[in-house]
């Protein structure tokens, strides 16, 4: 008896099989019907999920969270890449969680590697330092100085305080000396602390603030302000 060839059964389930609910069939389909639309919009999304990124990091407790974000957006990045063929929905996820770990590993790269040595706690420290900065506070009757510390303080009892590497002083506006400007050297007394904390959770945090410009102490000034080297400038906020 003559045998007839016929092709094998296919293995592949069905969405019926899978127990695919209608509803989540039809909602794929209108999102990749909407994607398809928006086509040429999708690339300015890039800097949103970058920005998200970069967000989640100020959001999360500390590295051990930052650890564990990068890594589900690393799963979810792979995992877009994996089932997103002949869609543009999981492969948009897939960058889309691309994006927001490369904000939040740059973030924390940024972070790394402006670390500087904060001050401890509050005291008196008499200091040598070069003039980075001078902004007048002119409502105030103050002027802010930014000042990069030339070597260690000493307190009152002639002990040595280790200082941070940038420092923010406020002085009073008539205990400017005349030679004062950018680049001029100083000797002064100030009390110092370390940047403040928010007063309630969700305020303004100078500390962050200070961490990525470096400064590792904020405080007042006191006369009299001796210019060791004058910036050659005169006095002037330049």
């Amino acid at each position: 008896m003559a045998m007839t060839a016929v092709a094998a059964p296919s293995m592949r389930p069905w969405r019926r099989q899978m127990g695919v609910p209608q509803w989540a069939v039809a909602a794929g389909i209108a999102v990749e019907r909407w994607l398809e639309a928006e086509r040429d919009q999708l690339a300015l999304w890039l800097p949103v999920m970058t920005g998200g990124g970069v967000a989640l990091w100020f959001a999360l407790p500390g590295p051990a969270a930052w650890r564990v974000a990068l890594l589900m957006l690393a799963a979810i990045s792979l995992a877009g890449l994996a089932i997103g063929q002949g869609g543009r929905a999981a492969r948009a996820l897939a960058i889309g969680a691309l994006a927001a770990g490369l904000g939040l590993g740059l973030t924390w790269l940024r972070s790394d590697s402006v670390a500087r040595p904060v001050l401890g706690g509050p005291t008196f420290a008499t200091f040598r330092a070069r003039v980075e900065s001078i902004e007048p506070l002119v409502d105030r009757d103050l002027v802010r100085l930014t000042l990069l510390p030339e070597g260690a303080g000493a307190d009152g009892q002639g002990r040595p305080v280790a200082l941070p590497y940038r420092i923010r002083v406020n002085l009073a506006e008539h205990d400017v000396p005349t030679l004062l400007g950018r680049g001029a050297v100083i000797g002064l007394r100030a009390r110092l602390m370390p940047p403040a904390l928010p007063a309630v959770p969700g305020a303004y945090d100078f500390a962050r603030v200070a961490w990525f410009a470096e400064i590792g102490a904020t405080g007042r000034g006191f006369a009299p302000v001796r210019v060791i080297v004058p910036s050659g400038r005169g006095r002037g906020y330049a």
